[in-house]
């Protein structure tokens, strides 16, 4: 076996090649492992965030539902006394939601208006949860971020739609016969 320097060098740089794709491929691995690490923060912090908008989102949906409802009682009963007991009764956490909405003089005008004006709000409350149980799903769907505290999430956004029976028609503009023909 004849040994040259040339066969040298080209053994040491075939080595150095190897050596330097290793190094590389190790450093990838890093990157990967870092950047996992820190999606799954990112998104374990979304996921608590979500958990807090959806509180907000409660409550302000709660409380816009109580108004419809007194709303809806007030255009039943039309006398003043009954009206102000509705006005009176109508509370959620201790405040007279009703009258705050309202203020004192209730017209006949005003009451649709102040109808509608809450419809968009729920409705804006129902788009709020939607576009969160779109993202919660997609979170899920994507195995980033697993765990109790993630299922628990998704869960809870299914079972308030589940709880405040909500239709699909609450919940989209969409008309589901129309979407379905689409679909087919």
């Amino acid at each position: 076996m004849k040994i040259t320097a040339e066969g040298i060098l080209g053994s040491a740089q075939k080595i150095n090649n190897q050596r330097k794709l290793n190094e590389n491929s190790d450093k990838s691995k890093a990157d990967i492992k870092t950047d996992s690490l820190s999606l799954g923060k990112a998104l374990n912090s979304r996921i608590e965030s979500i958990e807090r908008e959806i509180k907000e989102i409660q409550t302000s949906l709660t409380k816009n539902q109580i108004i419809r409802e007194g709303i809806d009682n007030l255009s039943k009963n039309t006398s003043p006394e009954a009206m102000a007991e509705i006005l009176q009764k109508t509370t959620y956490n201790g405040q007279k939601i009703l009258q705050d909405f309202f203020g004192k003089d209730i017209t006949p005008s005003l009451l649709m208006s102040k109808r509608e004006e809450i419809q968009k709000l729920i409705n804006e409350d129902v788009n709020s949860l939607t576009r969160i149980q779109v993202e919660t799903d997609n979170i899920a769907a994507s195995n980033l971020a697993s765990g109790k505290k993630l299922e628990s999430l998704v869960k809870n956004v299914n079972d308030i739609f589940k709880d405040a029976s909500l239709s699909s028609g609450a919940i989209s503009n969409l008309d589901a016969d129309k979407v379905m023909r689409l679909i087919k």
